[in-house]
């Protein structure tokens, strides 16, 4: 587990020989004297030489010449390119960052997507379309952004520590699309002339309420979504009296497997897993490595993932 990050925006500079305390115990894994070491920010730091060295870099593999080198976690065989270090950076910087865990998670997988080439995502959304025929059942959306952290993670076998957050985000923010794909917007439908105006002030109902009575307004997300199921799972009382929960009420009635969805081990316990485990993780300064994204993916598509189980869940009756 990686420790805190010192602050991003502070970099200190320390010149000659003291540079060298920051040299491997292997000095020939030094490409030349050291003029400048910089503050490492997460797991990266750079050092300025006096001479061009040309060095692979570990992450695209391609061969480069510089003074400047960023390493990677104290391993100086790790050597990163400015175009990987930019992009680490920015990993490193929304995770460290103040906005809250849903503001991260939606730039991180702004990320994701960004560091992907359009015809990449479009073979990998192939590839999974061939591998998993489930795949078919699921929106557009879902299989983008499934397929590209596929993509990421198969870039990232080569280095199982190197951060996989963007992947993890990219799984997790399938499910939240799916969501409101299959429940959310299903709901608010069945709920477009009910009075919603208690619902939208209760702390647990409300951003589902609202979403219910504009569609216009930015879906919710995960943590969101969590909350009113376990409201709908859990309080009897609340099932009595809201608006809200009464029509998702009488719309999972309409679904063959809706069982799933209010069972306390069903969709809310899975829902929780992943948001505990992986998503908040992911948005937070941890580091993910490639164990976290295998334990992601079998939760969200593996052969029993949550996704599969929420297609089921929702099939209407015939």
């Amino acid at each position: 587990m990686a420790s805190p990050h010192p602050q991003l925006n502070r970099r200190a500079v320390v010149a000659g020989a003291a540079a060298l305390v920051s040299a491997p115990e292997d000095m020939d894994s030094v490409p030349s004297t050291l003029t400048r070491t910089y503050s490492p920010r997460g797991p990266l730091q750079q050092f300025r030489f006096v001479d061009k060295t040309s060095f692979r870099c570990f992450r695209c593999s391609e061969t480069k010449k510089s003074k400047l080198i960023t390493i990677y976690s104290g391993d100086w065989s790790k050597r990163l390119c400015n175009g990987c270090h930019e992009r680490l950076l920015s990993l490193y910087e929304i995770k460290a960052g103040t906005a809250a865990k849903d503001q991260k998670a939606e730039d991180l997988v702004a990320a994701l997507l960004s560091a992907v080439a359009a015809d990449d995502q479009y073979q990998a959304e192939l590839r999974l379309r061939a591998s998993e025929k489930r795949a078919e059942q699921l929106s557009a959306e879902s299989v983008r952004f499934i397929a590209t952290a596929e993509h990421v993670a198969a870039e990232l076998q080569e280095d199982p520590h190197l951060e996989w957050s963007p992947a993890v985000i990219g799984l997790c923010k399938a499910v939240e699309w799916e969501v409101v794909v299959r429940i959310l917007r299903p709901l608010a439908a069945s709920a477009s002339r009910e009075d919603l105006t208690a619902d939208k002030s209760d702390k647990d109902l409300g951003r589902v309420a609202k979403f219910c009575a504009d569609q216009g307004q930015k879906p919710p997300e995960l943590g969101a979504f969590g909350r009113f199921l376990q409201t709908a799972t859990h309080s009897q009382e609340r099932r009595e009296t809201s608006a809200l929960l009464g029509c998702f009420l009488k719309l999972v009635v309409e679904w063959t497997g809706s069982h799933w969805l209010l069972d306390p081990k069903g969709l809310h316990f899975k829902l929780d897993d992943l948001i505990t485990h992986f998503r908040n993780r992911a948005a937070h300064i941890d580091e993910l490595g490639m164990v976290d994204y295998v334990g992601c993916r079998d939760l969200v598509i593996g052969s029993e993932g949550l996704l599969w189980k929420l297609i089921v869940a929702t099939e209407r009756h015939k």
